[in-house]
């Protein structure tokens, strides 16, 4: 969501930590019931001197990791999170910024949608194949998520930021 609202800048460095605590915790009733990761996080450098603090967890003794917060030097956004993320936003954006000196806070209600994101992307990939258009996510976007999940996940292992390289296709 953050990479689509700031139009996709290229990932140069991650310094990522990733744990699967408790999937393996004797002190759970069905320890070792699953080896997934269940919390990471991120310290992304982005082109153009953006950066991207990431966290995610699926299993956490917390309600969620938090807002996404988008901060600019001219304004701010904050996207309200939800308990689970189905791609929906948690509640309305508020978006800060200064007007004749004055710092104000302009809140966005969230439009009610009550269509399913998830058909609604399935549908829109069926439409490009059929119809030989182009697919509704570029495959560059998929290019970058992939390579900066990689990179948490080789930052993690090796303990330390790694560059992020991705090859010209």
């Amino acid at each position: 969501m953050v990479l689509n609202s700031i139009g996709y800048p290229k990932p140069l460095t991650v310094s990522g930590y990733k744990s699967d605590f408790f999937g393996k915790s004797p002190s759970y009733e069905h320890h070792d019931v699953f080896g997934v990761d269940d919390f990471a996080a991120a310290f992304i450098r982005l082109e153009g001197g953006i950066i991207l603090d990431f966290r995610i967890a699926w299993a956490m003794n917390l309600d969620t990791p938090g807002d996404t917060i988008i901060m600019g030097t001219k304004g701010s956004v904050r996207v309200p999170s939800t308990e689970c993320w189905n791609g929906s936003i948690g509640g309305p954006l508020v978006i800060y910024h200064e007007i004749a000196g004055e710092q104000i806070e302009t809140v966005i209600p969230v439009k009610e949608n009550h269509a399913d994101c998830f058909d609604i992307k399935i549908r829109s990939f069926v439409d490009a194949v059929k119809e030989g258009g182009e697919a509704p996510v570029p495959c560059g976007q998929i290019l970058y998520n992939q390579a900066i999940i990689d990179g948490i996940s080789r930052s993690a292992d090796l303990g330390r930021e790694i560059e992020i390289v991705i090859p010209e296709i």
